[in-house]
């Protein structure tokens, strides 16, 4: 019993002028030893000789007072119950410690319900209504009965229901019991089963206490609508907020929170208040960084979109648009790409990527999302004046369909300068291939040069008189003839960003 003397509010406060103290139990405010020491007479505790205290009402030994916990732990008495060999039967009478017209009650958070020897015990309320109740079975050869806890053999416990300020306690022994007392009682919950024995008289029992709003309004001068009391879960009070104090947020051994202007002297509660200005400060510079960085990035994103659409209409996108519309004889339409697209294709236009260069532009491997393989050329600077022609001839270019011409597939016109996709492809240029030194590897026979020219002749003639305006490529040479995976030639390179028109009849590139 000696560990529930009260240690832990060693710096509680009593009244000023009224001792703290009896015996080795703190008595903090609203409790008070002697007239005029407590809140009222309900917290008033009695100090004898004896240096043990005791409520006034009811009569019972304080053991603790927790203010945080707004609990106290009293001395409570318990009943044993006794039978003569066999003997089976109920046995009625024994009334708790009524707690009625008083501020406290049998608290459901901290105390539990426990049986010891062998029966039924059943927790009744006005002898009619049961609230609640458990059952052990008998077992005499276990070396202990019980040592920390209670398993349904020889004892066994149970949960108090809420608000519980009296009880009438029914135990039937059973007729196993052989002659042995029973005993049912409510206890502390951290009290230890083992301690139990039949010449026990006491166990402690925690009592929950609230304050009245009377009370409150006693304690601290403030508004009735400012002053309230808070019910968690229906077990009992655990907040009491008054203006500026906040009892679950105090620290019991630094001050008494419901003494008069105790609030304001708090240590702990100013860093609480320096700490929530810092945290709230902290949270509005982030919050504040975080709208700058949001607004960057929506003016940057809108700026982007701008200039995409100044380029689209300065390279002549528009245009065509309106030419690819009105020419019947593009039969597969071709792609116009976003910026965004091609971008993410090259990844950025990585120069891992580059799979050539030459004096009119650079050619970089990309893959679309749908996870086709494609030539991006990235051209150099075009000529303002010749923007119109420029899209003249990939318009022309798009219907431009045989087997041994790269495809031009689609462009890209919200960048700066033009982007053309073609198809990829894989096996390089004539001029590697003729130069390649591990002839070996891939023998360049005459048969396949032979086919190689042949392809390459009427692809030339394809494009001199098949296109509705005829295409000159001025420019053949074997690094613009490229190979595919089977080594079919596809000629390559028009140079449409530096091609001039002779006359009106035909393209030279």
């Amino acid at each position: 019993m000696d560990r529930y003397i009260s240690i832990a509010n060693n710096g509680a406060l009593a009244k000023p002028g009224c001792n703290d103290t009896c015996g080795n139990v703190h008595i903090p405010y609203p409790f008070g030893i002697g007239p005029g020491c407590a809140l009222n007479e309900s917290y008033t505790i009695i100090c004898t000789n004896s240096s043990k205290p005791f409520l006034i009402k009811p009569n019972l030994e304080v053991l603790n007072v927790s203010l945080r916990n707004t609990t106290v732990t009293v001395n409570a008495p318990i009943p044993h119950f006794c039978s003569s060999g066999n003997q089976t039967g109920a046995i009625t009478g024994w009334n708790s410690s009524d707690l009625t017209g008083t501020p406290f009650f049998y608290s459901r958070s901290y105390n539990t319900m426990m049986l010891f020897g062998c029966g039924n015990a059943v927790l009744n309320q006005n002898e009619n209504k049961i609230l609640s109740g458990c059952t052990s079975t008998c077992e005499f050869n276990i070396p202990d009965q019980v040592t920390t806890s209670c398993y349904g053999v020889n004892c066994c416990e149970t949960t108090i229901p809420f608000y519980l300020s009296k009880y009438h306690l029914n135990l039937t022994i059973s007729r196993f019991n052989s002659g042995n007392c029973a005993s049912a009682f409510l206890a502390d919950q951290n009290w230890l089963p083992g301690e139990f024995s039949d010449s026990l008289q006491f166990v402690p029992v925690v009592l929950a206490w609230t304050l009245q709003s009377n009370d409150v309004r006693a304690i601290y001068p403030c508004p009735v609508e400012m002053t309230y009391l808070e019910l968690e879960s229906g077990r009992n009070v655990e907040t009491f907020l008054c203006s500026t104090c906040e009892l679950g947020g105090t620290d019991p051994e630094q001050f008494n929170p419901y003494l008069e202007n105790q609030c304001g002297r708090n240590p702990k509660q100013k860093n609480g208040k320096a700490a929530i200005v810092g945290v709230v400060t902290a949270v509005s510079v982030l919050v504040l960084i975080a709208s700058m960085f949001t607004l960057y990035k929506l003016l940057k994103r809108r700026r982007n979109r701008r200039i995409r659409e100044k380029n689209f209409k300065r390279n002549g996108g528009l245009l065509l648009q309106q030419q690819l519309s009105a020419d019947e004889n593009v039969m597969e339409r071709p792609r116009i790409f976003t910026a965004k697209e091609l971008d993410k294709a090259s990844d950025r236009f990585n120069e891992n990527r580059i799979l050539g260069r030459g004096g009119q532009g650079t050619v970089y491997k990309g893959m679309l999302t749908d996870g086709k393989i494609v030539a991006i050329k990235k051209s150099k600077k075009v000529d303002e004046s010749q923007l119109e022609q420029f899209i003249n001839e990939v318009v022309i270019l798009l219907q431009v369909s045989h087997k041994n011409v790269v495809k031009l597939l689609g462009c890209c016109l919200e960048t700066e300068v033009p982007l053309l996709v073609y198809e990829f492809v894989p096996n390089g240029t004539l001029f590697s291939l003729i130069h390649n030194k591990n002839d070996d590897e891939f023998p360049f026979t005459w048969n396949l040069r032979l086919r190689i020219a042949t392809e390459v002749a009427g692809a030339l003639a394809y494009l001199h008189s098949a296109v509705s305006v005829p295409i000159y490529h001025r420019d053949i040479k074997s690094s613009n003839i490229l190979l595919d995976e089977k080594y079919i030639a596809k000629v390559s390179d028009f140079g449409t960003s530096m091609s001039i028109a002779i006359d009106k009849t035909h393209l030279t590139t």
